[in-house]
């Protein structure tokens, strides 16, 4: 339809009326300042960061005989070994540096929380950690719609704070908040799971081996 058009209007053209136009001359000379660098703070642009959370992740959904990963990937409590096997295996392999490593810590608050959030959980894993809440209770489709947003979002994205779900895609379904789905005592259950989902991504001072 458009190369209709095209020939239609092409033949259109002859009909313009011909006007003769002025030349316009410009005679000015560009000004330059003096060049300076400038850092972009907070921006990455396919630099070294990138390509670490890249690695990081090939690693990991490459590795799924690694026991270390297995936990990382199935919700099981990681341990201090398994940071410190990570942090080689990253160091060691060229994925990034120990800065990178450092600011994974950092800006996740551990470099398990980092490793969760970039590779996410097994669907399953996260499912079964919902077992006990479901099971006696006969849930209605709004319940059993929402509990299956959560469990997508923390397959997702590896843990979720009880504040997420009152924003989207949460609020989707309700928003006033869970409460509305739940009532209080439901939402305190799913905070609870929440917190120990979360909590396996994180060594304790006991969990050393």
């Amino acid at each position: 339809m458009l190369e209709v058009v095209r020939r239609r209007v092409r033949g259109l053209i002859r009909l313009i009326p011909k006007t003769r136009r002025g030349i316009v001359y410009s005679d000015f000379e560009d000004e330059l300042g003096e060049l300076t660098e400038t850092e972009l703070k907070g921006l990455d642009i396919g630099g070294g960061w990138t390509r670490f959370e890249l690695k990081v992740r090939t690693y990991v959904h490459s590795h799924g005989e690694d026991l270390s990963v297995q936990k990382l990937l199935r919700n099981r409590q990681l341990t201090s070994a398994d940071i410190d096997h990570f942090t080689r295996v990253f160091l060691d392999g060229g994925f990034g540096t120990e800065g990178d490593i450092e600011r994974a810590e950092e800006e996740h608050g551990g470099l398990g929380l980092f490793l969760r959030s970039v590779t996410g959980l097994e669907r399953d894993a996260v499912a079964a950690a919902f077992d006990e809440f479901q099971a006696g209770h006969n849930l209605s489709s709004t319940e059993l719609h929402f509990l299956k947003l959560i469990i997508d979002y923390v397959a997702k994205n590896g843990f979720l704070g009880v504040g997420g779900l009152y924003e989207p895609p949460f609020t989707g379904v309700a928003p006033s908040g869970p409460e509305a789905v739940f009532g209080d005592a439901g939402v305190d259950s799913i905070e609870v799971i929440l917190d120990r989902i979360k909590a396996t991504a994180v060594p304790s001072e006991s969990a050393t081996g």
